[in-house]
């Protein structure tokens, strides 16, 4: 049987070792023959026996069938014949640090939001997941990657961990006074890093050629500043060196700009192949480029899954280098991320003072030199002095992206800059939402472009929400504390308005004030990410935070549906 471009090592490394999980013909006709709504459905489930079984009884039936392509009919009966559907990696398990009544709920004012709270804190258990001994005895059974510890999900359809959902999914553990869970997914981090050399984008193996942005030294942080567990410390040190030096030898890049030579970060996963758990859509988008192209869009795609922004406008650079395209124009590797910079140079500003309290002077020193250096690049290539904001540089054609997208405020958050007065610049990022009509009441958009992907408006994202109003919080600027204070009342407001409607939490909103759309998938309901940050605004503002009235929607009925379906997988 001819093998797939992919898989011949011609185009770089494949997305993983599983010729039933990642690469190859079984992949391929079950994908392509669309037997699931949802293509991660078939990539998530567990095998009934070795892989070489599966294998062989595969090219026995397509042997004997002409051209080797089977029916949706046979495909089916062979998958309900050797998969079980997916859940089957989990026991059941209830966090035991859970208690009744955290005490945040005592921090917070308005009874409304207090009753609410007391609902979210109680997801956790909902969320809560341990990965049976069964996983780490027969890995080839499984797409699911084994960790120790039992782990929190975001929800719905992402029934395994992922990376970067987990720092805010920690910051509410660690509100919910749940610090023995919180440890435990950053011990099955440094498990991670000490196996793959660094953390993968989420808990399967065909995630495992791409990361998601580097929040572990974030974690660290967060827990040990709440419990003062000091002597966690030295454990965590080694694996956080090694991620830092993973993202700087593997994602960095070196250009010219401005007649200085920087070094900066991008997202960059040199896997061949389509996504498996998006396998059709890439094949399908693929479709009327040649051999090279469409390898190079599968490159691309892939690393905009490891941005955690897949998709957005921001990776659309069509053929004149300028940031027009559309989903088959994705060229994430060409982008510098204002936000991916301002993550890793809060690791550096973690790193320096970690290494300082371990007593690691010279290494503590290197990192302060590393987020100097960084804070320069960001001034000098990132930042907009006419404009008062920060913007992704595109390395096609040399030049900023000057579109708005909620990630060009991160600088402010990860303070990665050189204040040069009091309150500057979060006074000139004020003026610049401001001016752009930015700051919605229901949160503030993703971005300004309708491209029809989730990364984009109308959609408003927690995460975003969150580091936008914490990085107001903290400058200087009385102004921006007054903002900041503002915009977590309107997020709450938006959360609660939603739940009461619907009685879930959902991945992403809409600044309209109803559940996200758009991209690859439904929206989804648990949900992870979205409580964290819930519950850290609610902790940091709860005294003065109120419940809104109710409205009516005017959702349509049928959508209202759909998102009662989401239920299934969770």
């Amino acid at each position: 049987m001819a093998l797939k471009s992919w898989e011949n090592g011609s185009t770089g490394l494949p997305p993983c070792d599983s010729r039933i999980y990642c690469t190859g013909e079984l992949l391929d006709q079950v994908q392509m023959a669309k037997l699931f709504k949802d293509d991660k459905y078939f990539v998530d489930m567990k095998l009934k026996m070795s892989p070489d079984v599966v294998w062989e009884a595969f090219q026995s039936l397509t042997s004997s069938s002409f051209p080797g392509k089977l029916t949706k009919q046979q495909l089916t009966d062979f998958v309900q014949e050797y998969f079980e559907g997916p859940g089957q990696e989990f026991e059941k398990w209830t966090p035991d640090d859970w208690s009744d009544q955290p005490q945040i709920l005592q921090r917070i004012s308005d009874p409304d939001l207090r009753v609410w709270a007391k609902k979210l804190h109680a997801l956790w258990k909902s969320l809560g997941r341990k990965i049976k001994q069964d996983v780490q005895l027969h890995p080839e059974l499984y797409s699911q990657i084994y960790v120790p510890n039992p782990l929190i999900v975001p929800g719905g359809r992402f029934r395994e961990y992922y990376y970067w959902d987990s720092y805010w999914i920690i910051k509410g553990l660690l509100i919910s006074e749940m610090n023995t869970t919180a440890k435990g997914m950053i011990e099955n981090f440094l498990h991670l890093i000490d196996r793959f050399g660094f953390v993968p984008n989420g808990g399967r193996v065909y995630y495992q050629r791409r990361s998601q942005p580097p929040f572990l030294a974030l974690m660290i942080e967060s827990y040990i500043t709440t419990t003062n567990d000091t002597a966690f410390l030295k454990e965590c040190i080694g694996p956080l060196d090694k991620e830092y030096e993973f993202w700087m030898t593997n994602r960095s890049v070196s250009f010219a700009f401005g007649g200085k030579n920087h070094s900066l970060n991008r997202y960059n996963v040199e896997a061949a192949g389509p996504r498996p758990e998006s396998y059709s859509k890439d094949v399908e988008l693929g479709q009327n480029l040649t051999e090279a192209e469409r390898r190079q869009l599968w490159v691309e795609l892939k690393t905009g899954a490891e941005s955690g922004w897949d998709f957005s406008s921001r990776w659309f650079i069509d053929s004149n280098g300028e940031n027009n395209g559309t989903l088959k124009d994705t060229k994430t590797t060409h982008v510098i991320p204002v936000d991916l910079n301002s993550i890793l140079c809060k690791n550096e500003q973690i790193l320096e003072r970690f290494h300082q309290q371990l007593g690691n002077s010279a290494k503590a020193r290197s990192y302060k030199e590393a987020r100097y250096r960084r804070i320069d690049a960001v001034r000098d290539v990132l930042w907009d002095d006419q404009q008062g904001i920060w913007f992704d540089f595109n390395l096609m054609n040399n030049k900023s992206n000057d579109a708005f997208y909620a990630s060009n405020v991160a600088p402010l958050w990860a303070e990665c800059f050189v204040e040069q007065e009091p309150g500057q610049p979060a006074e000139m990022v004020i003026q610049y939402l401001e001016d752009h009509n930015l700051l919605y009441e229901t949160g503030i958009p993703t971005s300004l472009v309708q491209s029809g992907e989730q990364w984009d408006y109308p959609n408003a994202w927690p995460p975003l929400q969150q580091m936008i109003i914490e990085g107001l919080a903290k400058s200087n600027s009385t102004k921006a504390k007054r903002i900041a204070s503002k915009q977590a009342q309107k997020w709450i407001r938006e959360n609660w308005v939603a739940y009461m409607t619907y009685q879930a939490m959902f991945e992403k909103y809409d600044v309209s004030g109803e559940p996200g759309g758009g991209g690859e998938y439904d929206v989804q309901v648990g949900f992870g990410w979205t409580n964290g940050v819930a519950l850290q605004l609610l902790d940091e503002y709860g005294n003065v935070l109120v419940a809104g009235a109710m409205k009516l929607t005017g959702f349509p009925l049928y959508a209202i549906l759909q998102i009662s379906l989401l239920f299934f997988w969770f």
